[in-house]
Formats: C-alpha cells, sequence, structure tokens
C-alpha cells in the first residue's frame, strides 16, 4: 500500500507594517530585473509550483493525522502491545466520529494526500507537429508499440495524484475493529485496521501545462503591460503560442476550440500597443483561460 506523505502543516506569519514596504521594494526591484525572457523560462516550474501549492493547501490535516493515526495503532496491535492499542483505537473511534458529523452532507472522501509533477515533452510546436504525424502513421500501420513510445514524447502535463479518505467506510471499518479489540479478538481487530488503510482511493488528475502556463504568463503580463509594454506583448506572445501547441499535443481537439482564446489574446495585445489595455481585460482574459484549462483537465480514479 502507497505510504503517505503526511499532512503538510503550515505555519502562520505575522508581516510587520515595515517588513511589508520592504518586501513591497523587493518585489519592484525583482519584477525590473526579471525579463520576458526569464519568466516564460521559467513558467514551467512556476505553474507546477503555483498547482502544488493550490493543492496543498486543500489537504485536511484531521483526517491525515486520522489516517495516520490508524496505521500506528495497528502496528502497535502487530507488536502486541494490546493495551496500548486499546486506549489508542477508544481515542480514534471519537475523533473519527467527530469528523464523519463535521463533513456529513458535504464531503464523502476528504484529501489527506497529494503529490504534483511536472511531465516535459516536446515545447516546440513544428517539431511537435511533425511527432503527431509520425503517430498519426504508426497508429494507421497498426503499429502500437512505435506509437506509444512517440506519444510519450507528445507529454506537457501537470499530473497531481491525490489521496482521498473515504470517511464513510473508514468509520464502519475502525468502528468495527474496536468492537473485535473491545471483544478479545485482536486478529480479528488487526484485519479491520488492514480494511481501513486499505480504504484510501487515489485520483490523478492531468492539467495540459501549456495551457497552465498561458494562464501564468497572463498574470505576469498584467503586473508590467503599463510600465513595460514591451515585454507584456512577449510575454502575451508566448501565452498565445503555449494555447496553440496545446492542441497541437492533443490537449484540445481542434482549431475551433482555441480560436476565442486566441482572439482574445490578440485584441489585448492591440490595445496594450494603443495603451488601451486595462487590468480588468487582463483579468477577463485570465479567466477565459482558467476556464478552458478546467474543461481541458481530466481526472481518474484508482
Amino acid at each position: 500500500m502507497r505510504k503517505l506523505l503526511g499532512a503538510v502543516l503550515s505555519a502562520a506569519v505575522i508581516v510587520s507594517p515595515v517588513f511589508a514596504k520592504e518586501e513591497n521594494k523587493k518585489t519592484n526591484i525583482q519584477q525590473k530585473q526579471e525579463t520576458a525572457s526569464s519568466l516564460i523560462e521559467s513558467s514551467g516550474k512556476r505553474s507546477t509550483q503555483k498547482v502544488r501549492e493550490q493543492e496543498l493547501q486543500k489537504i485536511i490535516k484531521e483526517a491525515a493525522s486520522i489516517y495516520a493515526e490508524g496505521n500506528r495503532i495497528l502496528f502497535l496491535l502487530t507488536h502486541d502491545k494490546i493495551e496500548e492499542a486499546k486506549k489508542a483505537l477508544k481515542a480514534l473511534k471519537e475523533r473519527v466520529d467527530k469528523l464523519e458529523k463535521q463533513y456529513q452532507g458535504k464531503m464523502v472522501r476528504l484529501p489527506i494526500d497529494v503529490i504534483v509533477n511536472e511531465v516535459v515533452g516536446i515545447t516546440d510546436i513544428e517539431q511537435a507537429k511533425k511527432l503527431a504525424e509520425e503517430v498519426k502513421k504508426a497508429v494507421k500501420n497498426n503499429d502500437f508499440v512505435k506509437a506509444r513510445i512517440l506519444l510519450n514524447a507528445l507529454r506537457s502535463e501537470i499530473v497531481i495524484e491525490t489521496v482521498y479518505l473515504p470517511i464513510g467506510l473508514y468509520k464502519q471499518a475502525i468502528d468495527l475493529a474496536y468492537k473485535f479489540l473491545e471483544e478479545g479478538k485482536v486478529k480479528n481487530a488487526i484485519s479491520q485496521l488492514q480494511v481501513a488503510m486499505n480504504t484510501i482511493e487515489i485520483d490523478t488528475t492531468i492539467i495540459p501545462e501549456p495551457i497552465a502556463i498561458a494562464s501564468l504568463l497572463v498574470e505576469d503580463a498584467s503586473k508590467r503591460f503599463k510600465d513595460n509594454p514591451e515585454q507584456a506583448l512577449k510575454l502575451l506572445e508566448e501565452a498565445k503560442k503555449q494555447i496553440k501547441l496545446a492542441k497541437v499535443l492533443g490537449y484540445v481537439r481542434n482549431d475551433k476550440d482555441i480560436e476565442p482564446l486566441i482572439k482574445q489574446i490578440e485584441k489585448l495585445e492591440k490595445e496594450v500597443k494603443a495603451k488601451t489595455g486595462t487590468k480588468e481585460k487582463f483579468k477577463s482574459l485570465f479567466e477565459s483561460i482558467e476556464k478552458f484549462k478546467e474543461s481541458s483537465t481530466q481526472t481518474s480514479t484508482k
């Protein structure tokens, strides 16, 4: 069974007004030092990190702690520490009851762990087009082995593996384990705790990285279009390329699906050149790309 990484603990930081001002100065200096090229170069890692931070915030720490405690009690029982396990299991049962009531009618599965990885293949549009044609030929010739190998190079995605605890099923297993232990049936209690540990489900979510990058680059451009319109235009141009790349890589079905976004970017580019661009228009473009990213994202459950 997959070992959990453990719940990620976050610490609250109190920032003084003086420190906040210094940080703002540093941010402004940093923005001036960063070029469009450096932002584009780091966009893949930054978009993956952004997703990682968002996913970590979704983890329910109490659920993760409860799952870890179940594992600990199982260890105690398998090492003949019966009395210690009995006390711990009683306390765990109470915690599970409370947690189940807290999320009843809200969430059936509680996220307790997440791993986020970046998978990078070909990023050049022309090379991707050639490779896509080779894949089609391989499939047409019934050469699926070659097609599979080639398809791996056409991957550019952020892969999220989220571990969920089905709280209802877990509660049932914990309740039964406690009942068995109270009756002195240690082996039965161990079996039920093993069942509890195996109730976890893993969802794999695939986000097309080019679309995530496009979204991030629009955010970058929105911070620079007033002071440095040339940088903003380079970032918008790259965002446009990334959306086109997503289509070539097969994350988008056809050109018609990306046409509205391309037109929206091109319109904003003209406005930046004419110095009529606004934060609201950048926000509108960002929201459009985010919706597009959401519709292009796929999730499967193990």
